[in-house]
């Protein structure tokens, strides 16, 4: 159950960092309009600071073991993503007015951002402590909302006032949240794959290994079935909640207007003219724009001359 703690914590501040990454910026209320980045501040300097005293804490708790020399060294593997999460968080929260500390660019923030993403994925990477493992499998899927986050920021940058990347780093967020949470389960609970037992020599180091090679294969396919409902799950959810905003924003306009508007708004003579294929003249339509609506057709006859029909 220790071992489900961390994931479960992760798993939950990722959550709470989406549901903030996705509130839009509002400028009707002022006094409210930076709430949103203060609460984006704050929960990801809550969580990479539980991060960062959780490897501090494992790397310690191993350092009394004897029969496991990696047990101290793995964590620290995981201190320079988490640090940097924590300064991106102190910059940014520092930098909010109405009183800015530290003044910084909001593309400055969002560069340190990617920086910290692009941590968090070579940790992932790289985490392969043993390459039979059924955990590497996890990690390998958890890298797929990483870069998400990856490439959302980078496109944050170049359209700092776009929604749909927020919109996308908020879905990276919530698929590495729900994922945390599925990766906790599935190492330290029951819900492990049939067949599989996990070995922990320490809080850190553990691995997670099946008796025969077709329940190592039929773990890894129970992973991939595992990720793509989590992210069927999140993009139903997604449609359902865009859809409940639409419906209490209101309808859309869709640029169409009534007829009787457009000559209102129209100017005071408008003329256009019928060309005929044959030589006996054209047909004029005049409007005055005025509220009678009135418009006149001018008819050649035969005779070359033009006859003025007027109607309401």
């Amino acid at each position: 159950m220790s071992g489900l703690l961390p994931f479960f914590g992760a798993g939950l501040g990722f959550l709470f960092i989406s549901a903030v990454e996705s509130i839009p910026f509002s400028s009707a209320f002022p006094s409210h309009r930076y709430l949103p980045l203060r609460l984006r501040y704050t929960s990801s300097l809550t969580l990479s600071s539980l991060f960062l005293l959780s490897s501090l804490h494992s790397t310690f708790a191993s350092l009394s073991s004897t029969h496991d020399p990696l047990g101290a060294s793995l964590p620290l593997s995981s201190v320079a993503a988490s640090s940097l999460f924590l300064l991106y968080s102190l910059s940014g929260y520092l930098s909010l007015p109405p009183v800015a500390l530290l003044p910084l660019p909001s593309s400055f923030l969002d560069l340190l951002a990617v920086f910290s993403f692009g941590l968090e994925f070579i940790y992932f990477y790289l985490r392969r402590k043993d390459l039979d493992g059924i955990e590497n499998r996890y990690f390998e899927l958890l890298l797929v909302p990483i870069l998400v986050c990856i490439v959302s920021t980078v496109l944050i940058i170049s359209w700092p006032r776009s929604i749909a990347p927020r919109l996308a780093r908020a879905a990276g967020l919530a698929l590495q949240g729900t994922w945390f949470l599925q990766m906790g389960f599935s190492f330290f609970t029951s819900a492990i794959a049939h067949g599989c037992d996990i070995h922990e020599k320490s809080r850190a180091n553990y691995t997670i290994k099946c008796k025969t090679h077709e329940e190592y294969h039929r773990a890894r396919a129970i992973a991939t079935l595992q990720f793509n409902c989590h992210l069927a799950l999140l993009i139903v959810m997604g449609t359902v909640i865009y859809g409940f905003v639409s419906r209490n924003k209101g309808s859309i306009d869709n640029g169409y207007r009534p007829l009787n508007k457009e000559v209102q708004m129209g100017t005071a003579f408008s003329r256009f003219t019928l060309e005929s294929d044959e030589e006996d003249g054209e047909i004029v339509v005049e409007s005055n724009g005025h509220e009678s609506g009135e418009v006149a057709l001018h008819v050649p006859d035969e005779n070359g001359t033009v006859e003025k029909i007027s109607r309401d």
